[in-house]
């Protein structure tokens, strides 16, 4: 199985004139509970699923307390969580102040590394109206309005 990817159009209207740009999102499915995590290591390691759960409550409330004090949180070859602030630049240093504080992912290369190998499946219901449009010079996509393939990026 793979991840189903669609094709979006957005009118971006930053200045007087709009711009019609088209992208691909990700159809996420289900998002995954704890629980459901605590029953998978459960199975996967003999552990009792109890236990487990114990151990993932305690490693989320450590990651909120250590994230609270400043620091990152690296989990092996997942990633690291980084608190982040958000302000509004100015040209005086003491009219900066922060806006909100909120944490930033970021992935470890084994992660992207699997993730450029993740296959996924495209549906473009705007490449036959491109190609219609354009004669066929809408370029990227083709006739049938979908495909499939591994990241490129």
């Amino acid at each position: 199985m793979g991840v189903s990817v669609t094709v979006q159009k957005r009118v971006l209207k930053f200045t007087e004139n709009e711009k019609t740009v088209y992208v691909a999102k990700a159809q996420r499915g289900d998002v995954i509970m704890p629980d459901k995590i605590a029953k998978y290591v459960a199975k996967d390691t003999g552990a009792p699923q109890a236990q487990v759960k114990m151990i993932l409550d305690t490693l989320v409330e450590s990651m909120m307390d250590w994230i609270e004090e400043g620091h990152g949180v690296k989990l092996g070859n997942f990633g690291s969580f980084m608190p982040t602030a958000k302000s509004a630049s100015s040209e005086v240093p003491e009219e900066v102040g922060v806006k909100r504080m909120w944490v930033t992912f970021y992935a470890s290369k084994q992660l992207k590394d699997r993730l450029d190998e993740v296959k996924y499946s495209t549906v473009n219901e705007f490449a036959a109206e491109a190609e219609k449009d354009d004669s066929g010079s809408a370029g990227g996509g083709d006739s049938s309005g979908s495909g499939t393939g591994s990241n490129p990026l």
